[in-house]
């Protein structure tokens, strides 16, 4: 057998790849934006960026616990002790609670990739 992805995953190994995958792609996006200096660890805008990009890479369908996830992508970029992440649980929770934290439309998404599709035939 030489295609291995004919291989389904299922339950809890669909819900770890779903998680690493969705933490892969917003380390390699704060890679691109240049974001991985120390002096965002505890920053607002920084915190809100992250759960805007977790809440919209991530379906209800995956089971991921985005508050952990948010969790373990800061503390792999920066490192963090015990209470500096109830600092940062604290401040997510206070996001949340101002409702900050915003999914992209479908309509929105439809357009932008359309636009972007209408450009590159150019």
């Amino acid at each position: 057998m030489d295609n291995l992805s004919l291989i389904p995953l299922r339950n809890n190994l669909l819900s770890d790849f779903r998680y690493n995958e969705v933490k892969t792609k917003i380390v390699t996006r704060l890679t691109e934006l240049n974001l991985l200096h120390i002096k965002y660890k505890f920053d607002n805008e920084f915190i809100v960026l992250l759960c805007n990009l977790i809440e919209n890479l991530s379906e209800k369908s995956d089971k991921i616990n985005k508050k952990e996830l948010l969790l373990d992508i800061i503390a792999g970029l920066f490192g963090c002790t015990d209470p500096e992440k109830i600092v940062i649980s604290n401040a997510v929770d206070f996001i949340h609670g101002n409702k900050m934290i915003r999914k992209i439309s479908q309509y929105k998404l439809f357009k932008t990739g359309f636009s972007e599709w209408c450009f590159k035939k150019r």
